[in-house]
């Protein structure tokens, strides 16, 4: 990992690198296309974020939710201790995790209903 970027373009030139090979890898694609497209990334975040001061967080909620899902995406019912284990959690963690995906997942497929009950009284 490179150190952090001091030169005022280095940073765009960092992501640009840092998007090449992460498209090589994997898209599969020519190291020619790889760096084009790492390129017109960069460029696509200096319209977006040019000029401004920005704080990158590194990414910890997005981790953890990909591991919240791959434990759900894992679990038959019967194997919380088996996931503990497997990814070094304990076992209540575990628990956490299927029961708020669990609720998540009937959140969004239960829907609002007192949608239609507001509806009417905005008519």
């Amino acid at each position: 990992m490179k150190a952090p970027c001091s030169a005022p373009g280095e940073l765009l030139q960092t992501l640009a690198d840092h998007v090449a090979q992460s498209a090589k890898e994997t898209l599969d694609i020519s190291p020619e296309l790889a760096e084009a497209h790492g390129n017109e990334v960069a460029m696509l975040m200096a319209n977006v974020w040019g000029g401004q001061v920005l704080y990158m967080p590194k990414g910890i909620h997005l981790q953890a939710s990909k591991l919240h899902q791959q434990i759900f995406d894992e679990w038959t019912g019967r194997n919380q201790r088996e996931l503990a284990m497997k990814h070094n959690l304990s076992l209540a963690f575990v628990y956490k995790v299927v029961k708020r995906m669990r609720l998540a997942i009937i959140a969004r497929n239960q829907g609002d209903l007192f949608a239609s009950f507001e509806e009417d009284d905005e008519e």
